[in-house]
C-alpha cells in the first residue's frame, strides 16, 4: 500500500511536469489526452488504494485477513494506518521527517480528489484551447496539492502541501477566468495566503513549545498529539493558539465573514477550476479543523470553537442562503451555496460528538460530489449559450433534456432529499448540534429550506416554462444535448449521490475509527470541566455509536 501511495501522490506531479517540459511539442488534443492518463490512472490506484485500505481495516476480521495497525502511541488522537516515514533533517535535539501516510478520513478525500480531477479534465475538453498544456499541468498540481495534504501526517509537510495549492489554482483564474480574473486571482491568493500566515505562526509556536519540553520529532503529528495528551496545554494558551491556527482554515472553508473571496472566485474560475476548488480545496480548511485542531487543542473547542464558530457556522448558512436566493447568475448561486453547504459541515464538526463530527465528514464528501456536479452542469450550459444570467435563460428542458434530468437529480441530492447523500450528512451535523446547543441546530435547519427554496427556484427558471435562450454567436455549432464525455464526467458523482444516500454505512465505518479517539480526548475535556454534565458526548470506548447502524 505504500506504493500505490506513493504512486498517487506522484503520478499527477510527474504528468504535470511532462506537460510543461513539451507543452510547445504538445497539440492541444495531446496535452488533453496525456493529462486525462494521467488523471485516470492516479484515480484508478486511489480506488486501490481505498479498497486495499478498506479490506484490511473495516473487513479485516471477516475476510481474516492481516489488520493494519499504527504503530503510534495509544496516546495520540492521530493514527494513520499506512505509514511511510523517511528521515529528512536534524538540528539539534530536533529532528524532521518525511512522514505520509493513510487513515480512513485521509483516503476517502484522496479518492474524492482523483475523481474529481477526472471529471474537471473531462469537463474542460471543448473548453479550453489557449495553452492547454499548462492549463493542464497546473490542474494536475493542484492535485498533486491536494493528495499531499491529505496524505501528510508531518507539519512542516502539511503546511508546504496546504501553501502549494495556491500557486496552480492562482493560475488557472488569473489566466483562463473570466472578465475580472486577475483581481479574482489576487484577492483569493492574499486572503488565503494572510490566513495561512497566521496560522504558521502557532502552528511554529507550538511545535518550539513541544519542543522545549523535550518532544525530539514536535513535527510529527502523531507524536505531537500524544505528547499533548501527556502534557495538556494551560487553557489560556490552548484558547490563544486555537485563535490563531484555526485563522487559516476559517478563511479556506470559508466561514462566514471570512468568505468574501469565494463568490468571485467561483464566477472568475474556469469550470474545472470551480469543480476543484468547490469539490476539495475548501474542505482543507474543514479537515484543517479535524487534523489539527480538534486533537491538539480539546479545551478550546470547547471554551471557544462551540460557542465562537458554532454561532458563526449558523450565520453562515443562513446569509449564504439568503445571498444564494438573491443571485440572477446561476454560477453565482451555486458559488453562495456552498458558503452555507460548508456551514452544515462546520456546525456538525464543532457539535464535538460522535453524530456531529461523522456527519460533518460526510458533509464534506457528499458537498463535493453534488456541488461538484452542478458546477459541471452550470459550465455545459454556459458552453452552449454563453451566459449564465438566468433572465437570459428558459425551458432549457426542451432543447436539453438530459441535462435537465442531471439538474434536477443533483439539485435533489444537494438539497437533502431522503435518499440521496445530502440528507446524510446535513442530518447527522443537525442532529449531533441538538444535543449540545438546540438553538444552533434549530437555526441551521433553516438553511434546509432556504436551499431548497433557491435551488428549486433556479431549476424552475432556467429549465421549465417556454424555451427562450439568447441569440448564437456567429460561427457557434449548433447546440447539442448533453454528450457522451460529459456523461462520463457526470455519470460518477451522481451514482455516488444515490449510493451515499441507500447506503452510507460503509463509508461511516470507514472515518468512524479515526473520530473515535478525538471523541473521547473531548468527552474526557468536558468532563474534567465540568463533571461531565455541560455536554453530552458520545464517548464510550466500549459502546458502538449508533450512527455505524446506518446501512
Amino acid at each position: 500500500m505504500q506504493t500505490l501511495l506513493f504512486l498517487v501522490l506522484a503520478l499527477p506531479a510527474v504528468t504535470a511536469v511532462l506537460l510543461m517540459l513539451f507543452r510547445s511539442s504538445l497539440s492541444t488534443g495531446n496535452a488533453r489526452w496525456t493529462a486525462l492518463i494521467g488523471a485516470f490512472a492516479t484515480f484508478l490506484f486511489s480506488v486501490f488504494l481505498l479498497s486495499g485500505y478498506y479490506s484490511r481495516t473495516v473487513k479485516a476480521e471477516e475476510l481474516e485477513l492481516e489488520k493494519l495497525v499504527t504503530t503510534q502511541s495509544a496516546d495520540s488522537l492521530i493514527r494513520p494506518r499506512v505509514e511511510f516515514i523517511r528521515p529528512w533533517l536534524e538540528s539539534g535535539d530536533m529532528q524532521l521527517q518525511m512522514y505520509f501516510g493513510l487513515d480512513g478520513i485521509s483516503v476517502a478525500m484522496i479518492a474524492l480528489t482523483g475523481l474529481l480531477t477526472v471529471s474537471a479534465i473531462l469537463i474542460s475538453w471543448e473548453a479550453i484551447r489557449v495553452r492547454a498544456a499548462e492549463f493542464y499541468a497546473a490542474l494536475l498540481l493542484l492535485e498533486t496539492g491536494l493528495v499531499g495534504v491529505f496524505c501528510a501526517f508531518d507539519l512542516v509537510l502539511f503546511y508546504v502541501f496546504f501553501e502549494m495549492t495556491l500557486i496552480p489554482l492562482f493560475f488557472l483564474i488569473a489566466v483562463w477566468g473570466g472578465q475580472q480574473r486577475r483581481w479574482a486571482a489576487v484577492k483569493f491568493f492574499l486572503y488565503t495566503l494572510a490566513g495561512s500566515l497566521v496560522t504558521l505562526s502557532g502552528l511554529i509556536y507550538l511545535m518550539q513549545y513541544a519542543s522545549a519540553g523535550g518532544l525530539t520529532n514536535p513535527t510529527s503529528l502523531p507524536a505531537l498529539s500524544a505528547w499533548l495528551s501527556q502534557h495538556p496545554l494551560p487553557t489560556e494558551l490552548q484558547a490563544t493558539l486555537f485563535l490563531v491556527v484555526s485563522a487559516g482554515f476559517l478563511i479556506k472553508v470559508p466561514v462566514f465573514p471570512f468568505h468574501t473571496w469565494l463568490p468571485l472566485a467561483h464566477v472568475e474560475a474556469p469550470t474545472a477550476g470551480s469543480v476543484v476548488l468547490a469539490g476539495v480545496l475548501l474542505k482543507l480548511g474543514s479537515y484543517g479543523f479535524l487534523r489539527l485542531c480538534l486533537p491538539m487543542f480539546p479545551d478550546a473547542c470547547l471554551q471557544v470553537g462551540l460557542p465562537l464558530i458554532g454561532l458563526l457556522s449558523v450565520i453562515g448558512v443562513i446569509y449564504g442562503s439568503l445571498c444564494a436566493l438573491a443571485q440572477t447568475d446561476i454560477k453565482k448561486l451555486v458559488a453562495y451555496s456552498s458558503v452555507a453547504h460548508l456551514g452544515f459541515c462546520m456546525l456538525g464538526l464543532f457539535a464535538l460528538n460522535q453524530e456531529g463530527l461523522t456527519g460533518s465528514v460526510l458533509q464534506m464528501i457528499n458537498h463535493g460530489l453534488s456541488t461538484g456536479a452542478l458546477f459541471i452542469i452550470v459550465g455545459m450550459i454556459y458552453e452552449r449559450y454563453h451566459t449564465r444570467e438566468m433572465a437570459d435563460l428558459s425551458g432549457l428542458a426542451h432543447a436539453l433534456p438530459r441535462t435537465a434530468v442531471a439538474m434536477v437529480f443533483i439539485s435533489m441530492a444537494s438539497i437533502g432529499l431522503p435518499g440521496l447523500n445530502g440528507f446524510v450528512g446535513e442530518f447527522l451535523s443537525l442532529a449531533g448540534m441538538f444535543r449540545v446547543n438546540p438553538l444552533y441546530s434549530a437555526l441551521g435547519t433553516t438553511g434546509v429550506i432556504l436551499g431548497a427554496w433557491y435551488l428549486l427556484n433556479a431549476v424552475r427558471l432556467v429549465f421549465f416554462g417556454e424555451l427562450r435562450v439568447p441569440a448564437p454567436h456567429a460561427g457557434d455549432p449548433p447546440v447539442r444535448d448533453m454528450n457522451g464525455r460529459e456523461f462520463v464526467a457526470l455519470a460518477p458523482l451522481a451514482v455516488l449521490c444515490l449510493w451515499i444516500g441507500i447506503r452510507p454505512g460503509p463509508l461511516v465505518e470507514l472515518i468512524q475509527p479515526d473520530l473515535n479517539p478525538i471523541v473521547r480526548s473531548i468527552s474526557d475535556a468536558a468532563e474534567n470541566r465540568n463533571d461531565g454534565n455541560s455536554l453530552e458526548l458520545q464517548a464510550d470506548p466500549e459502546a458502538e455509536p449508533s450512527v455505524a447502524t446506518l446501512n
